[in-house]
């Protein structure tokens, strides 16, 4: 199970996702293209693009978006899993022929998720906790692909979580942070941000307490059904 981790920003890593799929045996390779301009050298069975300050199409300033996009279809016509986290489920939907655009409200801060009615037979959604609220930070949003079928939603955001065929994911939420990654966001939010939420940071504090278990834990369920796609994975329990 070795699996490309594109890394679109320093301070989005693949955090205690990425500990989730070491623990059950994957191995994980980062690229982060703002310090590494040539992709890595391997063969992956897996794909893994993460969030990032960037809008999707935003090939003009950041090039490598269009790499990723190459990627995603190359791994889509190989059946390999793979799974977009914020920006990068905007960039599957993008490779899907979908628009990216700014929302007309932003997501910032842990919020409640609802299971589509549909979707409760993935397995990961199975036991989903009713009152489950996930970290969000983005100012875009995307037009759900043709292909696609939507699994999670709440009433800011229509398309939280989707699925392409039976090994793409995407994810609008931010299921791969640990609190101190959501502490150093924080430290480096904008002066934008300062002035229409004034209390963001308080208010995030609070929620850290209240939902990093239970948000851990479904990070745990996602991360161990995602690995379930590879061919020859071996779990321990």
């Amino acid at each position: 199970m070795k699996i490309l981790v594109i890394q679109n920003s320093v301070r989005d890593p693949v955090g205690i996702l990425g500990d989730h799929l070491i623990y059950q045996g994957a191995e994980l390779t980062t690229w982060l293209p703002e310090q590494q301009p040539n992709l890595p050298e391997g063969t992956f069975s897996g794909l893994i693009i993460l969030g990032g300050h960037m809008n999707a199409h935003e090939d003009d300033k950041y090039p490598h978006l269009q790499q990723v996009v190459t990627l995603i279809h190359q791994f889509h016509t190989e059946n390999k899993p793979i799974m977009g986290v914020c920006l990068g489920a905007q960039l599957i939907a993008r490779a899907f022929g979908s628009q990216v655009y700014l929302h007309s409200t932003p997501e910032l801060g842990f919020s409640p998720l609802a299971v589509v009615t549909d979707a409760v037979t993935e397995p990961w959604l199975k036991n989903c906790p009713a009152n489950l609220h996930i970290m969000q930070w983005h100012f875009d949003t995307f037009d759900l692909p043709g292909p696609a079928t939507l699994l999670m939603t709440n009433d800011i955001c229509k398309h939280q979580a989707y699925r392409i065929g039976t090994n793409i994911y995407g994810f609008q939420f931010h299921l791969e942070v640990t609190p101190e990654i959501i502490v150093d966001w924080l430290t480096a939010k904008s002066d934008w941000i300062d002035t229409h939420y004034p209390n963001l940071d308080q208010q995030i504090h609070k929620q850290i307490t209240i939902h990093t278990d239970n948000a851990a834990t479904f990070t745990e369920q996602v991360a161990h059904h995602w690995l379930t796609l590879f061919p020859d994975a071996v779990f321990k329990w």
